[in-house]
């Protein structure tokens, strides 16, 4: 009776020890689902939240897109093709038109008012790609003929380069009632290129077909790359070499061959003093 009582207790021990065992790994497993379950939430979240990013982003993309207020151009006047100008005859069609509170608008406002619009060209003579984007600017006023279209050499005149941040050239400008809009920022100085800037910026749509002719390579704005002498360049030239005798004839280097080269000079000076 005693033994099997023993027995029976050891039995019992044995089972709550297995039992327990079953719990804990029960418990691992659970545990172990538990965290899948949490990563594949974590993840659904995650996607959840990056759709909606991008969501949000196609919708700002759009709203931006949609929401931007095309310049209003006059078209009661037509005008003939590109117009070399100078600084004086750039400051006058880039003159404020008359009217009330021209200064005051903000730029929506001043969009929305119909105004002369005029598409400036920053080229130099001796530039190739200036030379290359010549023929398809010189072949726009046929296919925008209410678009002032003129050419200023921004070399010559560089007044305007910081004043409306021209840092290189051809730089392709758009003026509205005196104001500017909007800079050409494509990477392919064509005819298709400038009329699809024009259309999103202003009201205009091409008057027909777009092409380029042989007589659009022969000017106004010239289609060949100059070869004039470019004085800024040679001065520039200039002072980096005056830069560099100065600073050379500072130097110990240069002191050192000096003087090598005068007592080279005493020394045959006093030869032939001897010989005599």
């Amino acid at each position: 009776m005693f033994f099997s009582r023993k027995n029976f207790c050891l039995f019992i021990i044995v089972l709550g020890v297995f039992g327990r065992m079953g719990e804990c790994e029960v418990i691992e497993v659970i545990s172990f689902k538990n965290s899948d379950q949490k990563s594949e939430s974590n993840s659904d979240d995650v996607k959840y939240e990056e759709e909606n990013k991008i969501i949000e982003a196609n919708v700002t993309a759009t709203n931006s897109s949609s929401n931007v207020t095309k310049v209003n151009c006059l078209t009661d006047k037509v005008y003939g093709p590109v117009e070399i100008v100078n600084a004086t005859r750039l400051m006058k069609l880039l003159i404020l038109e008359p009217g009330p509170s021209n200064k005051s608008r903000n730029d929506k406002e001043g969009r929305l008012l119909p105004g002369t619009c005029v598409i400036v060209l920053f080229y130099a003579r001796w530039s190739i790609f200036s030379s290359q984007a010549a023929p398809h600017f010189n072949a726009l006023p046929r296919s925008f003929p209410h678009i002032k279209a003129v050419a200023l050499d921004a070399i010559k005149y560089q007044n305007f380069n910081a004043q409306y941040g021209i840092v290189g050239v051809p730089t392709l400008m758009l003026v509205h009632n005196g104001k500017p809009v909007a800079k050409f920022n494509y990477t392919v100085y064509t005819l298709e290129t400038f009329a699809k800037f024009i259309t999103q910026i202003t009201n205009l749509q091409p008057n027909g077909s777009l092409y380029v002719t042989s007589l659009d390579f022969s000017g106004p704005v010239s289609s060949t790359p100059s070869n004039g002498t470019d004085y800024c360049l040679v001065l520039s030239w200039i002072f980096i070499t005056a830069c560099a005798l100065y600073f050379t004839s500072q130097s110990r280097w240069w002191q050192q061959f000096v003087e090598l080269i005068q007592n080279t000079w005493r020394e045959s000076n006093a030869q032939h003093e001897h010989v005599d």
